[in-house]
């Protein structure tokens, strides 16, 4: 079984791609099997020239009406369609796709893993992170955490937000929460500018750069709790998972991707969210997203700030949770479904 995929340490389909690449070679060999990154709503494989005799694609999408446009063509055109999220097989499934499944991204326990708070320092830290654009929400955090800096002294706040790509940077300009103005700096200069405009003090904040994600677990544990108020997930949200399997709780979004994961056991979900309709730039409906409350967000940093035993077993929960996600256990998984094909078990 032959994998098609990107491949880096910096960006998560080129960490899906080395592990799944990795852990599928350690199985035995299914011939003219091939699994592929679909990179787009359309559906097509990344890298055509390795179409196959038997074809799977591996899918993570956020605009489900632009993807429903797309999914009769790609069930015929391909043998089975894993979606990275069970949101996003059920969108498959209502377009008509009937050989899919979910299968969830990983996490790599040897860095990622639970290990004691830092020493008592009189800091409570927040952690934000994924690139920083309009659907990941980060926008929602600045707005919570300029009321919630106000408000205690001790409060300070770590990002992880460095965003490779200016286009999707630049969709932030629609928030209606902060003031965004990205100009021809970098993307750490843009990032430190809007924290500073929009009421975030810089001596209380910490802006990671781009990092390897071998390393980023070192980030995680010196936080005290995490907020992912993303408006849309196709997947589990790898940077969230592996926040998590560090023995960290977070406040969380429960809609979309999240759902997969977020419990009230293992973090503060956010459940009072309101659907928000998304055009595409010709002003088509695209869609449909979910977002958060900015006073819910205040409220469950609150409840987070006041009720540290609480987060010592929401902590606890979370990596014992995320034990569950394995790049070997998703590999299997694949491989799994590319026998069967390769047998006729499954149509093709």
């Amino acid at each position: 079984m032959k994998v098609s995929m990107p491949s880096g340490r910096a960006h998560g389909w080129g960490i899906a791609g080395e592990y799944l690449t990795r852990e599928i070679a350690r199985l035995p060999h299914v011939d003219g099997v091939t699994l592929h990154c679909i990179s787009g709503h359309d559906f097509r494989p990344m890298n055509p020239a390795d179409w196959n005799r038997i074809n799977i694609g591996y899918c993570f999408f956020e605009n489900d009406i632009e993807a429903l446009r797309h999914t009769r063509r790609a069930a015929r055109e391909w043998d089975f369609i894993v979606a990275g999220s069970s949101w996003c097989e059920y969108q498959l499934r209502i377009g008509g796709v009937r050989n899919t499944s979910t299968i969830l991204q990983g996490i790599d326990p040897a860095n990622f893993f639970p290990a004691a708070h830092r020493q008592d320092d009189g800091r409570f830290i927040v952690f934000s992170g994924g690139k920083f654009e309009y659907r990941k929400g980060q926008d929602l955090v600045i707005a919570a955490m300029r009321v919630f800096m106000q408000r205690h002294d001790d409060a300070y706040l770590a990002c992880s937000w460095i965003n490779q790509w200016p286009f999707s940077l630049a969709t932030m300009a629609k928030s209606p929460y902060i003031s965004f103005n990205p100009s021809g700096e970098d993307c750490a200069a843009i990032l430190q500018r809007t924290l500073h405009e929009n009421g975030i003090p810089p001596e209380r904040t910490y802006l990671a750069p781009l990092i390897d994600n071998t390393l980023i677990g070192q980030i995680y544990r010196q936080t005290d709790i995490g907020i992912f108020p993303n408006r849309c997930e196709g997947g589990n949200n790898m940077v969230m998972c592996e926040y998590m399997a560090c023995g960290r709780t977070v406040i969380a979004s429960d809609a979309t991707g999240h759902a997969d994961v977020i419990t009230s056991r293992n973090a503060f979900a956010l459940t009072g969210d309101s659907p928000l309709l998304i055009n595409d730039a010709a002003g088509q409906p695209s869609a449909i997203w979910h977002e958060a409350s900015v006073e819910e967000i205040i409220e469950q940093l609150e409840s987070a700030y006041l009720n540290r035993d609480m987060c010592v077993h929401k902590e606890a929960a979370a990596a014992d949770d995320m034990k569950q996600l394995a790049w070997d256990k998703a590999a299997r998984e694949f491989h799994a479904i590319g026998v069967r094909l390769a047998s006729g078990a499954l149509p093709g």
